[in-house]
């Protein structure tokens, strides 16, 4: 590889968030050690003098916790964060973003400053590309029929479950789920497991929730807007220390958030799912002999 195509090659990297390792470059690039200093000392010549790097301040450093160089701009001038802000989001909800969400995002970045590529090229690198269809599929016919209020049938690996009404779909514990009602109960299933989803002419309606059992909880205030978007809330009543409302969950995840946040979440209702969180509380603090 010539000099100017292997500039171009490291600058790239650069510019997408990555971090290098010059043995390994040298290695990769079939050049010694030293050439490969050279090219990122004239990559540095170059963000220093180049127009569109003016007032960044960017320039190629050494991270010694990491033992890499990396490009580091100590000062951001964003016109417009919108980008940044959704990858942001989409991050604080999942670690897993398909193949052309991935394109999209780097096709909607191309019109960026240079800044604004950089940190979001950065932010991308931290996400899992999924690139099977199967489970954003299955998501997607879930929330058509929600917006439908339509009721779905789901096929298992040896089971059919038909006349549910899907309630939301939600990323935790490393895994997407599907709430649904069936039976006067909320249930939680892993979506990994659901081979096909269909929608059926069956349209219920919102009342429907009304009528089942739903999950007391003391919320904190701080963390009450991210509740108050993931899930159905039926009643709220404020009190000193947040709020107490009543929630269409299932029994598994109230008792995820629960131990997600517990010093701003309590469970309170219904009583054996007090009893079984405290169970799962006891175990903890026996791991620990407390």
């Amino acid at each position: 590889m010539e000099k100017p195509e292997r500039l171009l090659y490291i600058y790239t990297r650069f510019l997408n968030g990555k971090a290098l390792n010059k043995e390994e470059l040298a290695q990769r690039l079939n050049v010694n050690v030293r050439s490969i200093q050279r090219d990122i000392s004239d990559i540095n010549n170059f963000l220093y003098e180049d127009q569109e790097w003016h007032g960044l301040e960017g320039q190629i450093v050494y991270d010694k916790t990491i033992e890499k160089h990396r490009l580091k701009i100590d000062r951001y001038k964003f016109k417009n964060n919108r980008l940044l802000n959704l990858i942001f989001r989409m991050k604080n909800f999942t670690p897993i973003i398909h193949e052309d969400t991935y394109n999209l995002i780097r096709g909607l970045n191309a019109n960026s400053n240079l800044a604004e590529k950089l940190l979001s090229n950065k932010m991308l690198s931290q996400f899992n590309i999924h690139r099977e269809f199967s489970e954003s599929t299955l998501i997607f016919r879930i929330q058509l029929a929600i917006e439908n209020n339509h009721k779905i049938s789901i096929q298992l690996q040896e089971t059919h479950v038909t006349d549910i009404i899907p309630i939301y779909t939600r990323y935790f514990a490393d895994k997407y789920w599907f709430t649904y009602l069936t039976n006067g109960e909320v249930h939680t299933l892993d979506l990994s497991v659901v081979k096909e989803v269909e929608q059926l002419n069956d349209v219920y309606d919102q009342s429907v929730f009304e009528g089942i059992n739903s999950v007391t909880m003391l919320i904190q205030d701080h963390i009450w807007p991210k509740i108050e978007r993931q899930f159905i809330i039926v009643n709220t009543k404020l009190v000193d220390n947040g709020r107490i409302v009543d929630i269409i969950i299932s029994k598994e995840e109230s008792m995820h958030i629960a131990y997600e946040h517990p010093n701003q979440i309590t469970l309170l209702k219904p009583q054996h799912y007090v009893d079984d969180f405290k169970v799962i509380i006891k175990s903890l603090f026996n791991s620990y002999n407390i």
